[in-house]
């Protein structure tokens, strides 16, 4: 983008293509694709893939002969879809993690919510503008975007953990609840805010910011949590670069009328 040298698209034109004529499942590809198997999510050791379809696509100018990346993010929307969101007993929509075997077609289901997740409102959000069912994936991203606000809200710290299990937002069945100042849940409500304009997205940043301030502001920074459960401030005692470079920048862009 910034050489002009063509080279560095081709070799990312390559990957992608390399990826696509892998066994996958109807547009999902398992974390270890050249053997047919594995763990498919949009969490921890997938997520990157299924976010960079649309955006290598558009980047390059939305250009015909590239055209195959938007089939391959609308084939993982539809699958998505399909195979791994889920509606929890307490109303919210849910996402979850595929162990799948093309071989045998084995396929679990494993309800696992990572905040890693919650970019997934506002990859669907930016793809709808470019889709004939825009209604229907709006309203999917919509869901998961209110359910990555749940799992702030209903901590009693008002932050959210790294996952949530088996649909059960006390954190009773998770047991990892630490909270690393991730960017993803402030990442989607900023592409929901900038397409739908709906204040309660900045709503949702401002009190997520504030909820920072009471609790992970320290004398050098912010601290990750242990618990977000706790009320005890029981600090992991690192501030990760993607809190400045990702999680800082998307409270700034959803408060900032100028941005």
């Amino acid at each position: 983008r910034v050489t002009g040298d063509e080279v560095f698209a081709a070799k990312t034109m390559r990957f992608y293509e390399t990826v696509q004529a892998q066994k996958n499942l109807e547009g999902l590809w398992p974390n270890c694709w050249e053997r047919g198997q594995g763990k498919i999510t949009f969490g921890a050791d997938g997520d990157s893939f299924y976010e960079y379809l649309l955006k290598v696509w558009l980047q390059g100018g939305a250009r015909e002969d590239e055209g195959f990346l938007k089939d391959m993010y609308n084939n993982a929307v539809k699958a998505m879809q399909k195979h791994m969101v889920k509606k929890g007993p307490d109303g919210l929509t849910y996402m979850g993690t595929l162990k799948w075997e093309s071989a045998s077609g084995s396929l679990a289901y494993m309800q696992e919510m990572e905040h890693l997740m919650c970019f997934v409102p506002g990859w669907l959000a930016l793809g709808a503008q470019y889709s004939d069912q825009r209604s229907e994936v709006m309203e999917l991203a919509d869901a998961l975007a209110y359910t990555c606000w749940q799992m702030y809200e209903r901590q009693p710290t008002g932050i959210s953990p790294e996952r949530v299990k088996n649909h059960a937002m006390d954190l009773s069945k998770t047991n990892t609840r630490e909270y690393i100042l991730r960017p993803e849940a402030l990442e989607g409500w900023w592409y929901m805010f900038e397409i739908t304009k709906d204040e309660k997205f900045r709503e949702w940043g401002w009190k997520t910011f504030l909820a920072f301030e009471k609790w992970l502001w320290v004398p050098n920074g912010y601290a990750s949590l242990k618990d977000v459960r706790s009320t005890t401030k029981n600090y992991l005692d690192r501030m990760e670069s993607f809190f400045i470079a990702e999680t800082q920048k998307y409270l700034l862009l959803l408060q900032d009328p100028d941005h």
